[in-house]
């Protein structure tokens, strides 16, 4: 299953970057955001033949399932507001304004993300695309080219 950084883990996450920061969950409040919007994929993505089709097509190959297993996936925790989430790798940064909107608007920010890991191009609509079979049709943004 994919874990949230919290410190003392051992995961050796990468250096902040211009985009991103690449920070462990300190505060107990915003890493339950995080579980809460983990929880609403175990429960109500993970097992879906749309969302595990729609992931088979990304260059990666992996179903949804297979993502959201997978426990080397690292979700960290970014204080800016400057853009929704990023991934690098395997590591992907939640930020602090897609935490302060809940569990929903992170839950479908790690679909979006976690399309990216599975090979989702950025400067592409592939991550955003597999919103809606995934279940979050009234999050997705069809302008959305990343």
């Amino acid at each position: 299953m994919v874990k949230i950084h919290v410190p003392g883990d051992g995961h050796s996450p990468p250096p902040p970057d211009p985009i991103a920061t690449y920070d462990p969950y300190t505060d107990l409040a915003k890493k339950n955001v995080v579980e809460d919007a983990l929880r609403i994929l175990r429960n109500n993505v993970r097992g879906t033949s749309a969302c595990n089709n729609c992931f088979s097509q990304l260059p990666g190959g992996r179903t949804f399932d297979q993502i959201i297993d997978d426990d080397t996936i690292f979700i960290h925790y970014d204080p800016s507001d400057r853009f929704m989430a990023n991934t690098l790798g395997n590591n992907i940064t939640i930020n602090e304004y897609s935490i302060s909107r809940g569990r929903w608007i992170v839950a479908a920010t790690l679909v979006h993300e976690l399309a990216h890991v599975n090979g989702a191009p950025g400067n592409t609509h592939a991550a955003e695309a597999t919103l809606p079979p995934c279940g979050f049709a009234a999050l997705y943004d069809p302008s959305v080219q990343t």
